[in-house]
């Protein structure tokens, strides 16, 4: 069975227009946070991508419909590990268990069995991921990585087009300095950001890789 790659939407609060006449310099801090809500999107799609064993965090992006409502899975129930091949979901209130059931057998694909209807408990099977499946998922979440890299480079990008403004004196009020330190933060905020998402990208390719 092959693993689905949940997309992730990258946006930014940056404006599109290039050529803003604002007259203040780009916040490096404000960037910084910009950025780095690109990345932890990216890391939240990865709790419904099991690597070679499987975690309950396969469960925390699944989306319930009960109480006239639609909540996440983890407000409504437990997810367990038993086994390599079965996990177990409690509900901690069994009148919502069919609408659990029927959203993780729709979400993940799988078939979950109900226990006990009355006690909330449902058994999910997890088949085993094949290496094959495993090397191929690592490779859309590379792809996956690129596309957020993408998105920090366009927001450097944006930033930097203002201080080359101020540097060639068309800002008025500030300085070259002034406009050279900010490149300096721009720059490596952006490292220390594009390093993060590198890293949890390699952490989560060597999960989904082990033997």
């Amino acid at each position: 069975t092959d693993v689905e790659v949940p997309e992730v939407e990258f946006t930014d609060d940056l404006a599109d227009d290039d050529e803003d006449d604002g007259p203040s310099l780009p916040d490096p801090k404000d960037l910084e946070l910009i950025m780095n809500r690109i990345v932890d999107g990216v890391k939240e799609s990865y709790k419904s991508i099991r690597g070679a064993e499987p975690t309950p965090d396969i469960f925390d992006r699944i989306m319930v419909e009960a109480y006239g409502d639609t909540v996440p899975l983890p407000t409504v129930a437990q997810a367990v590990i038993v086994s390599p091949t079965l996990a177990q979901v409690t509900c901690y209130d069994p009148s919502v268990t069919k609408s659990v059931r029927d959203a993780i057998r729709d979400t993940l694909e799988l078939n979950p069995q109900l226990e006990d209807e009355m006690s909330g408990t449902i058994k999910v099977p997890l088949p085993r991921v094949s290496m094959e499946t495993r090397q191929k998922t690592a490779k859309q979440l590379a792809k996956q990585a690129e596309r957020a890299r993408n998105r920090i480079r366009d927001i450097r990008r944006k930033a930097m087009n203002k201080v080359k403004q101020a540097k060639d004196g068309k800002l008025e009020g500030v300085s070259e300095d002034e406009a050279f330190r900010t490149g300096k933060e721009i720059d490596s905020a952006t490292e220390k950001v594009t390093k993060k998402l590198n890293d949890q990208l390699q952490a989560k390719q060597d999960e989904i890789l082990a033997v």
